[in-house]
């Protein structure tokens, strides 16, 4: 991946995040970023280890998901070109992960160690307002995700799924959306027929 190359997929991924950043914000996460190809099935993150990275997305989707105590696969949220990879409570907290997050498509994301970000963020109030707007965000989607279950049905929990990961369903196997919406296959094939959101 040369420079140009690498310059264009930096400026697409900001325009995801509606933030203005001058050139000597954007040279500063270049000095830091380097780009990793994951492939399908790949892992940037698995439970038991510690969030030392973060990772920004630029081809590809990946999900986070976790084993629960009797075996099943439970899928908490997908990331899409534009999206930030990291485990913020994991790293805050300086525990291990309690999740992984598993590549679905072969993949192109750009890494940094989270402590170099930090120090460049410390530095630069365009990147301090940036990794904001990026906190706020994942807050925001986790939030909407679990207030779901206790407000929504799965019809509009489906709906809400369109609306937060619009053209993303093609993409992904029908198991992990319906384990997203918490709900069996069977029952995912049935609220598709009824939804007119993929006609």
């Amino acid at each position: 991946m040369n420079e140009n190359i690498y310059g264009g997929l930096w400026r697409n991924l900001l325009k995801s995040k509606t933030i203005s950043l001058d050139e000597e914000s954007i040279a500063l996460l270049q000095n830091i970023l380097k780009p990793k190809l994951l492939k399908k099935d790949n892992f940037f993150l698995q439970e038991g280890e510690k969030s030392t990275e973060i990772g920004f997305i630029t081809k590809g989707i990946f999900r986070s998901y976790y084993i629960d105590k009797i075996g099943n696969d439970i899928t908490k949220y997908f990331y899409k070109e534009g999206g930030i990879l990291f485990s913020y409570v994991a790293h805050l907290c300086q525990n291990e992960s309690k999740y992984y997050i598993q590549a679905l498509e072969d993949s192109e994301i750009l890494v940094a160690k989270i402590s170099d970000f930090e120090k460049i963020v410390e530095e630069n109030y365009q990147l301090l307002l940036f990794y904001k707007k990026m906190i706020d965000s994942a807050l925001i989607m986790k939030e909407e995700h679990a207030s779901s279950f206790k407000l929504l049905d799965s019809m509009e929990r489906y709906k809400q799924f369109h609306a937060m990961y619009p053209s993303l369903e093609k993409r992904l196997k029908q198991c992990h959306i319906a384990s997203y919406l918490g709900i069996t296959p069977v029952s995912l094939s049935r609220i598709r027929k009824k939804s007119n959101l993929n006609k």
